[in-house]
């Protein structure tokens, strides 16, 4: 997992940066500096476009690179905040690393999730590692959405025969969105799992709920025909 730590540079946080970035490689994790392009000492950038627009594609590719932003957000930076609305509004997740209280809710709301500690910081990164359905921040206003899936399959767990299905989603968002393109990797993590109907639609719902914590959901699941049967699996909120 690669990881980019985010925070105030150019108004004195380039010392906790790098503080937490010492912290993650020590237990492992794959982290990009992208302050070996340091600009600290800079103090006017009004007269100098060709080095705010290097440092700005610089930071820019470092996150797109990144697999996990981690926000250091309890001290005010324009790039930093920057970063992280670019990479949210991409799927990608975004820690927000607050061990000190934090005077603005809008790195939060950009925010996948907010840690107040190192060993919190360590645990969510951990349950990324096994999330599959990516979010982006919700800044489109009230609205409900549905998506389709038509090539699931799972394995029978009685017949050990290959069972194929057709998946539709429907919800009324709150503060997340699902990044919808990460559903196709989502759903092929089941091609090979046994699992009965009922279980199927169980986890997809809980998965989601976990992931987005909408107004409401539904998930229907339609399974082809198997012994003259057609099943049909719906769990909602409503």
């Amino acid at each position: 997992m690669k990881v980019i730590v985010c925070g105030s540079v150019g108004y004195g946080g380039i010392d906790n940066i790098r503080k937490l970035q010492r912290f993650l490689k020590e237990r492992g994790y794959d982290v990009l500096d992208q302050l070996k392009l340091d600009y600290s000492e800079v103090d006017d950038f009004r007269d100098k476009p060709e080095l705010w627009s290097k440092i700005v594609r610089n930071d820019l590719d470092f996150c797109e690179k990144a697999d996990v932003i981690v926000l250091i957000a309890t001290n005010p930076s324009f790039g930093a905040m920057a970063e992280v609305v670019v990479s949210a509004m991409k799927g990608k997740p975004v820690i927000a690393f607050c061990p000190k209280a934090v005077k603005s809710p809008w790195p939060l709301y950009f925010a996948t999730a907010v840690a107040k500690s190192g060993e919190e910081l360590l645990s969510v990164l951990e349950s990324l590692k096994m999330r599959r359905i990516r979010t982006i921040p919700n800044v489109y206003g009230e609205h409900e959405a549905e998506f389709v899936y038509e090539n699931f399959t799972c394995i029978c767990p009685v017949t050990g025969r290959r069972d194929y299905a057709v998946i539709t989603i429907r919800y009324k968002p709150k503060d997340r969105l699902i990044e919808y393109e990460s559903l196709d990797e989502y759903f092929k993590s089941f091609e090979d799992k046994a699992m009965h109907h009922e279980a199927v639609v169980d986890r997809i719902f809980n998965d989601l709920m976990e992931a987005l914590k909408p107004e409401w959901l539904e998930v229907v699941v339609e399974f082809e025909e198997r012994s003259g049967v057609r099943a049909k699996v719906k769990r909602s909120t409503r």
